[in-house]
């Protein structure tokens, strides 16, 4: 019968009475409806997960009548299975259905990929490395036996007739095998009566295997055939996998011979390299030959087994291209390519190339398939071959349309040919064909298939927990159930998955089963047949035969036969067992227990013709395996003829006669399987043995690098992962980042090293190299060291060019650049000038190109922020790794020196110092002592080469210097120390020296001109003369005289520094020059740049010191003014960022030259010419940190000039040329901009969208085709309305109310949108017309999220609970509960099947989107969790805390990969651009922040928000950064390079209080490091530290004591220090409480201080003893201010109580509170008050207090009652008086100041000035001279504010500014500018207006 042998359907047995069984039988319609509803209750009512095996979907083995089910497809998520045993028992009624318990099927059979639409290779073996059998027995013997009764809708009784086989054993290994554990047991299936089975094969054997002779350790490989068994030997032998059982991964057996010479070469590293190398160089001459005969194909593929995965898959690769291209079937290419297929180990194969041979398969197959058989059937077997190891390997997504159905289509014709052996072979090609999924969608397949399934989808959903929700959106396409007999036998409901633990859908159970029709079940026996073969389990082999239930399936019988066939042909076998092979053939043509009841002659036909070829065979056929009986075949051939002579009778008479016309027949033309025939030759190893020795040259070049890098003073260097990383972050040693990076695991190709000059790059990458090189093992990774500036071009052909200089023949340049790797370390990219990938340009790591991991340096001032494409690499054809090319690139900076670092470079140093130091015996503690002493001095030498020059000058810099803290030194002063000392050595050197005539002659005129000057005028003049002719390319070519002659080139500069003049040779010889063959180069690039600087600037031309130049005449007069400007108008140098710090650096010690560059400015105004040294001066200026507030500017001309974080506070630049100026964050209030050329200017910012009035940003997004923006704004805490813009022309669209929370969908024009009374609503995004509301939650909405797919939508709400609905018809899927309560966040993974969400309890909870199971949960931050995003590529979580921190997780293991810190407030905020390289973070602290995801790197920091950011978001164009926050604009950022490029950013710390001393000349600071800073008041110039012995946390709070002489500092570490105000020096007295403190004051008499903080106990203190006075109780809630009353009689303190109390510090008591009134202030959170501030009134000693955003409260200080302040009615955050009380300062929310001034009559206030300055946290008033306002804004910027009064008119002018970091444009005339586009002038005109 037909169900016998198929398992079309997924559906539990049922034993069918015949009036359900016959299809023209039909039930009634009243008797199958009970029936199904009496299944589906108890169904529904049970629950699927308390059984293993329960009823799931998928594609499986059903046998009626049984019970039992075999899921081959069963997900790789699945648990592994417990088997179910099944005996036979009356059948019962259809009432105890519940009762069956399916087997569950083995898990090794994955469906679709996790990630959908993905294709995917699990790492299941193959058949060929399956897992035993003998361990899954083991599981089976202790499984519990299982009665599973049969079923009939009538309720039958019957009992199995002697026809009615056992059902077969089930078990699960790899390759399906369920029938051997169900052997022996009963069942109602039809197979052979149970018998005792002839025992052919008695025992195991030992699988087939490929054996050659052993060659002798150091002998020469004979055969390629050696080499590959010599290979798998030292693959199996050299790491023993004892508790692995698979026999794979066994050790080989050897004899005692063969085991001693294999141990003999096991002991020789370098000998088991040279064989590996070698099998791989005979893949790389397969790949590089361009005619690939079968010989060539069948020496390759015997490697297969023993290469390792990148050769195998590089091996797989080619044969798979040469398929392609070949116009005909090469057999050979499509043998050797289906071998090397079937050996492919774990992992070695992707999908892509399964797919990829199957389509050139099929497309062969359509155009030979109406040909003769032969290439049909070669094509099939190879065809059958591939989609074994695609069932085996779990290969999803194949494209039904173009390869699924047609493929089928074609195999199906094939099985109605004539010809027998293809028609058999497409029987069984189509039913592994059948078992690979396809890519089409479950709802397109039910559709599909609607009209023939929907009897089996009844049937299945009433017997089994399904639901008929699914089937809405197809309801149209399905017919009305038709409820009459149903016909099992032919439908059999193809379409059920069993429902695994945690369950899939109807839908999804669907899918497998429609595309299932016409499985059969002698496909998986014959694939548990093949395996038992593999594994020599020839015994179970034997039993499985003749019990298996299908055995009379001539499918199956035509297959084992077939595998009898091939033992027997295969002489690797032993005699014996290919004799029983050929036993076994015979029984099966005469054996009754495979006779069927209508026997298939063909079969019997098909043994004839196996043992037919047998009988064929011929010794030499074999006569390349060494090791095996060449004679065997014609042993087998004789026992195959005389098979065939016994079973000429055997059979009735039909019998006879078929026999006697097979034999007498044409012999068949197809082999019994397609098998390479063994190499008689082997071309390629014999090519490969020719190859030229390149090792005695590399032991040559080894020895030479050793000897040069010898000796070289080195200290192993720290890194951090970017230039913007701080030194305080985690750092790693830099040599073991390398180390790791060449790890053959890592994927990475290149390490990029940044650093700034000096940094050690030069002196790293060498150690690198001797290291490498003392490591070095024969064939390994060839290290090469090549300085890029000595490569002439080395974009192209850079290796081969540097192999040349070392002496380097062609052709070994040629085999190693195929055949070898190399770790090529390229130094000095900056240095080359190059702009270019040279990756890219040289092709490394391509087809037939160099083999490299590239290690490259660079200065990280020479790249600009978008500078990863220039050393991204490609991916090759042949690479194993993803598409992907963040993986490939990693990155590390150098970090500055430590203290450790610095004591052991001078340790090392003093062992041997320089012969400038000749005489001067120094000690490592005499180094260190100065060092530490010269102020800023420890900062310089942080860098390794700055610390050289230092320890080479400090000598002479210390002479006859008594007091070491007088002593100031920078980096360009040591550059002048050490290039003088450098000339005086040398010319002593030379004096001593042995001179001609001439050179005597040269070097007294060169002392009589002065020689240090001469010295120093020569490499000047050289250092122009690069820039000038060679762009400031390092290196000069000089070549010899025959060379130069031959050239173009005249050589005419070069000829004076290098031609053959005496003098000039001299001063070669003394100079900082190197040379290395012809080419010329300063010793250190940072010498050229310094040369070149002393262009501009020399120093010994400025105030020449006459001890410098004793005996000597001294230098000319410095240059002119006029001289100046000719020479920095010859060229640009804003683009040289070290020779603009050394000349920035000349500016701040010498006036007279910023003087001159001053001029050259204002020379600009009238001298049309001076425009570009007018551009370079201002940038040096600018560089140099000098302002230019208040600047006389008018017209003046400096295009192109880098005016980035300039202040030009009410500077007037009316008629300027601006053209192509960088402005970007430059500070420019108040400026006079009016007719100025601004063309082609850049902000770096586009211009921003400004919400109603009073209303905050809350969140914002986009239309997903980018079309519109939507926001949600509103005042407070609570978004109202919704606001649509048009992203092309930033016009309302339409606004409509809304509220918490909005979402945009994935996939249409949809909104989603909180609503009032918890429900969502979808609605039109430009209509606001509502589609579907979402009822359910029973809080306010707090966040929406869509899926994806748009199907799916997840809602958070204030409680702990998560709804997610469905968008199509808004029926509830899941609620989600969890501790994240509130919930802030929601996001949804890529694919759609994970759902991430956080809120600010708890951490963030990782949620399976489809079960509703919570998976993980993600334990990082220490606080609340504001924000969640996932990366598009589905690989990366990234969460925002209130701690600070952005954490990015791994999204498959939930591990925490980095913590990306920055943020100075919490982060509440994250979003990844659309092309995953950008990560945007926004934070309270106002700010937006830019990261690298893939490397944490942070990119820039944008500013402009004055309050904080609320949310972040790309355009799905990655065109836009938008950001909203509570300042109520919505700020646009161009996502492009001028963007990030804006400004370089720097996460230092930051500022959080400030001081002013009495006498105002002197401010301190406070930072988030716990350092403590001195400032002059007037110039902003930096004093001393307040550091050592000092805090470990942030300092919150700093102030002088009255009498100016102490600083106090309270900290979060607990302790109030004190500190001379002089020196810096820390005190002994230190105050330790038990938490943070985070106020204090002085008493007016300096006696007593007073603080406080989280312990919200105020405390006073006696200030030179540091015990405590009193301690005053009553505040429940931090304390945030306590300052002492004018006279000293008080202390007010306020508290995030809401309370102000009033202390008497003589008795400690409080004297009273004031309380705010609730209902005139806003409150901030919980209705609770939060007093910010509060200060005294200098005259009337009323006390002001300030409420976040509230006007001031003002009191009497004797009643505590109420008082208005006359005049001030501003909302305020701050506030502050003059000394003199007649002048309040108040910042407000806006960024704006407002000043008001006090009558002396009336007392009342009146507002005098309101100007934009920002944000400010901190507000001091000095008073002397002038009177300024020093301010701290909320980002760590100080500033100082000169306050000027005309004629009563008040005006606030920039004083200084310790570094804006944001464009400011405020009050600045815009009147009649010209050239600015129309964005730029939105922005410049949003920018002056005061918000």
């Amino acid at each position: 019968m037909f169900w016998q042998d198929t398992y079309e359907l997924q559906t539990p047995s049922i034993n069918l009475p015949p009036t359900m069984a016959n299809s023209s039988n039909k039930p009634e319609k009243e008797g199958l409806n009970s029936i199904i509803e009496k299944t589906k209750n108890k169904f529904f009512r049970r629950s699927f997960r308390t059984k293993r095996g329960a009823i799931a979907a998928g594609i499986g083995i059903v046998q009626l009548g049984t019970g039992s089910i075999v899921n081959p497809h069963e997900s790789r998520d699945s648990k592994a299975a417990t088997p179910t045993s099944t005996s036979t028992s009356p059948a019962p009624s259809a009432k105890d259905l519940s009762t069956l318990t399916p087997i569950n099927s083995p898990p090794h059979i994955a469906t679709n990929s996790p990630v959908s639409g993905e294709m995917r290779l699990s790492n299941v073996p193959t058949s060929a490395k399956s897992s035993p059998i003998s361990s899954q027995e083991k599981s089976l013997s202790s499984a519990p036996a299982a009665t599973t009764p049969s079923v009939s809708a009538e309720a039958p009784t019957s009992t199995p007739d002697a026809s009615t086989p056992a059902a077969p054993k089930t078990s699960t290994s790899a390759t399906g095998t369920f029938f051997s554990k169900h052997r022996g047991k009963s069942t109602p299936a039809p197979a052979p009566e149970k018998q005792n089975c002839p025992k052919i094969f008695p025992d195991e054997v030992a699988p087939p295997l490929f054996t050659t002779q052993i060659p002798l350790r150091g002998n020469r490989i004979e055969s390629t055939a050696q080499l590959a068994y010599t290979n798998l030997l030292l693959q199996r032998h050299s790491k023993l996998h004892p508790d692995e059982a698979e026999d794979v991964d066994k050790p080989l057996p050897l004899d005692p011979s063969q085991q001693a010479l294999l141990d003999a070469i096991l002991k020789e590293e370098e000998e088991i390299t040279q064989i590996r190398y070698l099998a791989t160089r005979v893949v790389e001459e397969f790949a590089l030959d361009t005619l690939k005969t079968k010989e060539t194909v069948s020496e390759v593929v015997l490697l297969g087994p023993a290469l390792d995965l990148e050769y195998h898959r590089k091996l797989t690769n080619v044969l798979i291209g040469e398929f392609q291209k070949a116009t005909l079937t090469d057999i050979g290419l499509l043998e050797g390519l289906v071998e090397m297929i079937e050996c492919a180990g774990t992992g070695y194969l992707l999908a892509d190339d399964l797919i990829k041979i199957l389509v050139v398969l099929r497309k062969r197959l359509e155009t030979t398939h109406q040909q003769s058989s032969k290439y049909p059937y070669h094509l099939v077997l190879a065809l059958s071959r591939l989609l074994d190891v695609m069932v085996g390997s779990t290969v999803v997504g194949v494209s039904r349309e173009e390869d699924h159905e047609p493929l089928q289509a074609l195999l199906v014709g094939m099985m109605e040919s004539d010809d027998i052996y293809l028609k058999h072979q497409a029987a069984y090609a189509f039913q592994a064909l059948m078992h690979i999924p396809n890519d089409e969608s479950m709802r397109d397949c039910v559709l599909r298939n609607a009209t023939s399934i929907v009897q089996g989808v009844i049937g299945v959903a009433s017997i089994v927990n399904l639901s008929f929700d699914g089937f809405a959106e197809g309801a149209s396409k399905i017919h009305q159930a038709v409820v009459g007999a149903i016909e099992i036998a032919d439908k059999v409901y193809s379409g059920a998955q069993a429902i695994r633990d945690g369950g899939q859908g109807l839908w999804a159970s669907l899918k497998g089963g429609l595309k299932s029709r016409g499985r059969i079940v002698w496909y998986m026996a014959l694939r548990e047949a093949k395996e038992y073969i593999q594994r020599g389990h020839l015994d179970k082999f034997n039993d499985f035969v003749f019990e298996v239930f299908c055995s009379r399936s001539v499918e199956f019988q035509w297959g084992i036969c077939l595998y009898l066939g091939e033992i027997a042909i295969n002489p690797l076998w032993d005699l014996a067992t290919r004799k029983h092979a050929v036993e076994f053939l015979g029984t099966i043509y005469r054996d009754p227990l495979f006779t069927p009841r209508n026997p298939d002659p063909t079969v019997y036909s098909w043994i004839l013709n196996v043992l037919r070829q047998i009988s064929e065979l011929q010794d030499e056929d074999i006569a390349t395996h060494a090791n095996h009986d060449h004679s065997s075949n014609k042993n087998i051939a004789s026992e195959a003829q005389q098979m065939l002579k016994n079973l000429a009778s055997v059979g009735d008479p039909d019998r006879v006669t078929l026999y006697t016309e097979t034999i007498e027949g044409d012999p068949n033309q197809f082999p019994i399987k397609i098998r390479l025939t063994p190499p008689s030759s082997f071309p390629l190893l014999t090519k490969v043995h020719k190859i030229p020795d390149v090792e005695y040259e590399l032991n040559i070049v080894k020895k030479h690098r050793l000897e040069k890098t010898d000796n070289r003073l080195y200290i192993p260097p720290q890194a951090k992962p970017s230039l913007q990383s701080t030194d305080d972050d985690a750092l790693f040693p830099l040599m073991q980042k390398a180390l790791d990076f060449l790890e053959p695991s890592n994927e990475a190709e290149v390490l990029l090293l940044l650093g700034d000059s000096g940094a050690g790059k030069s002196t790293f990458n060498l150690q690198l190299e001797r290291t490498l090189w003392q490591s070095y093992k024969k064939y390994g990774p060839i290290p090469l060291y090549i300085n890029l500036p000595d490569i002439d071009k080395p974009d192209q052909d850079l290796i081969a060019k540097h192999l040349r200089k070392l002496n380097f023949k062609e052709p070994q340049i040629l085999e190693m650049k195929l055949h070898r790797r190399f770790v090529v370390i390229c130094d000095g990219y900056d240095e080359s000038q190059l702009r270019i990938n040279l990756h890219w340009t040289n092709k490394w790591n391509r087809s037939g190109q160099w083999k490299v991991k590239v290690v490259i340096s660079c200065r990280g001032q020479y790249l600009g922020s978008d500078y990863r494409t220039r050393f991204q690499p490609q991916v090759d054809r042949y690479s194993i790794r993803n598409a992907d090319t963040n993986g490939l690139l990693e990155e590390a900076a150098f970090a500055a020196f430590n203290m450790k670092q610095v004591e052991q470079y001078v340790e090392q140093y003093t062992k041997n110092p320089p012969d400038t130091h000749a005489g001067q015996m120094w000690t490592k503690d005499d180094y260190m002592d100065k060092l530490r002493k010269i102020p800023n001095l420890m900062d310089l030498v942080s860098n390794p080469f700055l610390l050289k020059l230092s320890l080479d000058a400090l000598p002479e810099v210390v002479k006859s210097k008594s007091e070491l803290s007088d002593i100031h030194i920078t980096r360009v002063e040591l550059y002048d120390k050490f290039v003088q000392q450098w000339l005086d050595i040398n010319r002593r050197r030379l004096e001593s020296n042995s001179l001609s005539s001439d050179e005597l002659e040269a070097l007294d005129d060169l002392q009589s001109a002065g020689f240090t000057q001469e010295g120093l005028d020569f490499q000047q003049r050289l250092a122009k003369a690069i820039f000038e002719n060679q762009d400031g390319h390092p290196v000069v070519s000089y070549p010899p005289l025959v060379i130069r002659k031959s050239s173009t080139d005249t050589n005419n500069w070069k000829t004076e520094f290098f031609g053959t003049n005496v003098t000039s040779k001299l001063l070669r010889e003394v100079s900082t020059i190197t040379r290395t063959n012809h080419n010329y180069r300063f010793i250190h690039r940072s010498l050229l740049e310094y040369f070149y600087s002393r262009t501009f600037y020399d120093p010994s031309r400025h105030n020449p010191s006459p001890s410098e130049y004793e005996d000597e005449e001294c230098p000319s007069e410095p240059l002119s003014t006029e001289e100046l400007q000719s020479e920095l108008g010859s060229r640009s140098i804003i683009n040289e960022p070290s020779v603009m710090q050394f000349l920035a650096e000349r500016v701040k010690l010498n006036s007279s030259f910023k003087d001159q560059l001053d001029a050259i400015i204002n020379a600009s105004k009238t001298d049309v010419k001076a425009g570009v040294a007018a551009a370079n001066a201002i940038t040096i200026l600018i560089r140099a940190e000098l302002q230019f507030n208040g600047a006389d500017f008018r017209g003046i001309r400096i295009p192109g000039a880098d005016l980035r974080g300039g202040e030009f506070d009410s500077a007037d630049l009316e008629g300027a040329d601006l053209t192509k100026v960088n402005l970007s964050k430059a500070w420019m209030r108040r400026a006079n901009l009016s007719k100025a050329i601004m063309t082609d200017v850049e902000f770096g910012e586009l211009p921003f969208l400004r919400a109603a009035d009073k209303e905050g940003v809350h969140q914002l997004t986009w239309s997903f085709d980018g079309s519109l923006l939507v926001t949600l704004t509103g005042q407070g805490t609570v978004g109202t309305t919704v606001t649509v813009y048009d992203a092309d022309t930033w016009q309302t669209v339409n606004s409509y109310p809304g509220r918490n929370s909005i979402a945009t969908s994935p996939t249409s024009q949809e909104l989603a949108v909180g609503q009032e009374n918890f429900v969502v609503r979808l609605t039109d995004i430009r209509t606001g017309q509502a589609r579907l509301d979402l009822f359910g939650h029973t809080s306010a909405v707090t966040c929406i999220a869509f899926s994806p797919s748009g199907k799916l939508i997840a809602v958070g709400s204030a409680s702990e609970e998560i709804r997610v609905w469905s968008t199509v018809d808004g029926k509830s899927i899941h609620v989600l509960k969890g501790p994240s309560f509130p919930v802030r966040s929601l996001v949804f993974s890529p694919n759609n099947f994970q759902l991430v969400s956080c809120g600010t309890a708890g951490a963030p909870q990782v949620w399976d989107a489809q079960s509703g199971e919570k998976l993980r949960t993600l334990v990082g931050h220490t606080g609340a969790v504001e924000s969640v995003a996932y990366s598009k590529d589905g690989r990366q979580v990234a969460t925002a805390g209130v701690d600070k921190t952005v954490q990015l997780w791994d999204a498959g293991s939930g591990i925490l990969s980095k913590t990306l810190s920055g943020h100075h407030n919490a982060v509440v905020g994250v979003a990844y651009s659309p092309d995953g390289k950008l990560l945007a973070s926004c934070s309270s602290d106002n700010t937006i922040r830019l990261w690298n995801p893939s490397n944490g790197r942070a990119r820039n920091t944008l500013f402009g928000h004055i309050l904080e950011v609320r949310c972040i978001a790309f355009s799905p164009n990655d065109k836009y950064i938008v950001s909203g926050g509570l300042d109520g604009t919505i700020r646009l950022w161009g996502a492009g390079s001028g963007m990030i490029d804006a400004y370089p950013d720097n996460v230092a710390a930051k500022l959080v209080c400030i001081d002013v001393s009495p006498n105002g000349e002197h401010i301190v600071t406070g930072n988030s490091k716990g350092v403590g800073q001195l400032w002059t008041t007037s110039t902003g110039k930096q004093g001393v530290k307040l550091e050592e012995k000092g805090h470990t946390q942030e300092i919150t709070e700093v102030a002088f004591s009255p009498c100016g002489q102490r600083i106090a500092t309270a900290s979060l570490d607990n302790t109030v220090r004190f500190w001379n105000a002089l020196t810096g020096v820390a005190e002994p007295i230190v105050i330790n409480q038990s938490r943070a403190i985070t106020c204090l004051s002085f008493s007016p008499d300096g006696t007593q201080l007073a603080t406080s903080g989280h312990d919200m106990i105020v405390r006073t203190w006696d200030t030179y003893t540091g015990k405590a006075v009193h301690v005053l109780e009553g505040h429940k809630g931090w304390v945030s201010k306590v300052p002492f009353s004018p006279r000293g009689h008080q202390i007010a303190s306020c508290s995030d109580d809401g309370f102000v109390r009033v202390w008497d510090p003589k008795t400690g008591k409080e004297l009273f509170n004031l309380v705010h009134d609730l209902d005139k202030v806003n409150q901030v959170m919980d209705d609770q008050v939060k007093i910010d501030q509060v200060i005294y009134d200098p005259i009337s000693e009323s006390l002001i207090s300030v409420v976040l955003g509230e006007r001031p409260f003002c009191w009497d200080s004797t009643s505590g009652a109420r008082i208005e302040m006359d005049g001030v009615d501003a909302n305020v955050t701050r506030c502050s008086f003059t000394p003199d009380g007649k002048i309040f300062a108040a910042a407000c929310r806006d960024g704006v100041l407002r000043l008001w001034v006090r009558s002396s009559e009336s007392g009342k206030w009146t507002n005098v000035l309101q100007t934009m300055i920002g944000a400010s946290s901190w507000m001091k008033w000095t008073q002397g001279k002038r009177l300024n306002l020093i301010t701290l804004d909320k980002t760590g910027n100080l500033c100082i504010w000169e306050l000027k009064e005309e004629n009563g008119v008040y005006s606030l002018q920039l004083d200084w500014c310790s570094g804006y970091e944001e464009l400011s444009l405020v009050e600045a005339n815009l009147e009649g500018i010209v050239g600015l586009s129309d964005a730029n002038l939105q922005l410049m005109k949003q920018r002056s207006t005061i918000h």
